[in-house]
């Protein structure tokens, strides 16, 4: 493992410009012939996203909530690995890693005070 180090999200105005490029330019495939997901992504669904992301998402925003966390990154095993450390407003809570951008993970941990409940020991 080598030196963990600060780390803040700086994405270049080219690049967010070259992806409105590529979202906006997107040269569709006629409809599916069935009306569920059994051919991958609806088209309308995957417009829908698209234009959203082309015209609504506000990435600057995005971008700042991200840095208002303290963020790090170290590498393990020639891995990069991004990471937020942020202590409860629990005194009593349990600490631990939660993976994200993980292949196939399909969860998210939200804390039990978005829930509207208190945190468990």
């Amino acid at each position: 493992m080598s030196a963990i180090r600060p780390f803040s999200i700086a994405v270049p105005d080219a690049d967010l410009d070259d992806l409105h490029t590529r979202l906006t330019a997107t040269r569709w495939a006629d409809k599916e012939t069935p009306d569920d997901w059994s051919q991958g992504v609806p088209l309308a669904y995957a417009r829908t996203f698209c234009d959203y992301w082309a015209t609504r998402y506000d990435w600057r925003a995005r971008e700042a909530r991200l840095n208002s966390f303290d963020q790090f990154m170290t590498t393990i095993d020639g891995l990069d690995i991004h990471f937020i450390h942020s202590r409860s407003a629990q005194p009593d809570a349990r600490s631990g890693p939660l993976p994200d951008a993980q292949p196939g993970a399909r969860w998210a941990a939200p804390s039990p005070e978005a829930k509207g409940r208190r945190a468990q020991a």
